[in-house]
């Protein structure tokens, strides 16, 4: 089974309502062509019209996604994801939201693991899944590890020996989700990071679909 996303950077960073909307609606329409193979999330630009936001995520669950998607349109500490994260509890569905530290380039709007911990501090009921567990990578798990409503996602750059092992041991298998990075990444490296980690086969289960199931609400992972 596969999470749609959308194609978040189709239209660079910031994008306006009518794009928001395309993005979307292609979302909307392979999940409904394929339900018993495809899962979507709402994509959103939470600094946009507050009144759009909300009309969007509604537009968006009576369409069956169920998740929103936050890329690097604003950082998580602005107060503007009020609505977002409003919305969100209200239909208690998660929150996927891009962070990274990064070493090289600028990204003015985007979010690290840090301002992710501050976020879930603010919205406690919000279930928030933090991508990317290899960029944020010790440093990121740190962050977020006194966080119960986090969860991280294993995509981000290349699989790092050990750091599959390392976040199972600070935040438990329970609370890390399986990512593909798909299309920018190839599948089988993605999942060979948790093939091949050192962990038992029910922290892998978890992993890769039980997890995500049980977020998503879907009753049986891999169906």
């Amino acid at each position: 089974r596969l999470c749609l996303l959308g194609n978040v950077l189709r239209f660079g960073v910031r994008m306006k309502e009518p794009q928001i909307r395309l993005i979307n609606d292609t979302t909307i329409a392979l999940v409904r062509r394929c339900p018993e193979r495809l899962t979507g999330f709402c994509f959103l630009n939470p600094a946009l019209d507050p009144g759009f936001l909300r009309e969007e995520v509604d537009r968006c669950v009576e369409g069956g996604l169920r998740g929103i998607k936050l890329e690097i349109d604003l950082n998580a500490r602005d107060r503007r994801m009020r609505t977002t994260m409003d919305k969100a509890a209200e239909y208690n569905i998660p929150v996927l939201h891009h962070a990274w530290y990064l070493t090289v380039g600028e990204q003015p709007y985007a979010s690290e693991p840090i301002d992710i911990a501050d976020l879930a501090r603010r919205f406690p009921e919000v279930r928030i899944i933090m991508a990317h567990l290899t960029g944020g990578g010790i440093r990121g798990v740190l962050d977020i590890e006194d966080c119960p409503n986090v969860w991280v996602d294993t995509s981000g750059a290349q699989p790092v020996a050990g750091m599959v092992e390392y976040a199972v041991g600070k935040l438990g298998a329970e609370r890390i989700v399986f990512g593909s990075d798909e299309c920018g990444r190839d599948f089988s490296c993605q999942l060979g990071r948790i093939l091949g980690a050192r962990i038992s086969s029910r922290d892998r289960a978890l992993i890769l679909g039980r997890n995500a199931a049980r977020l998503l609400g879907i009753e049986e992972a891999g169906r």
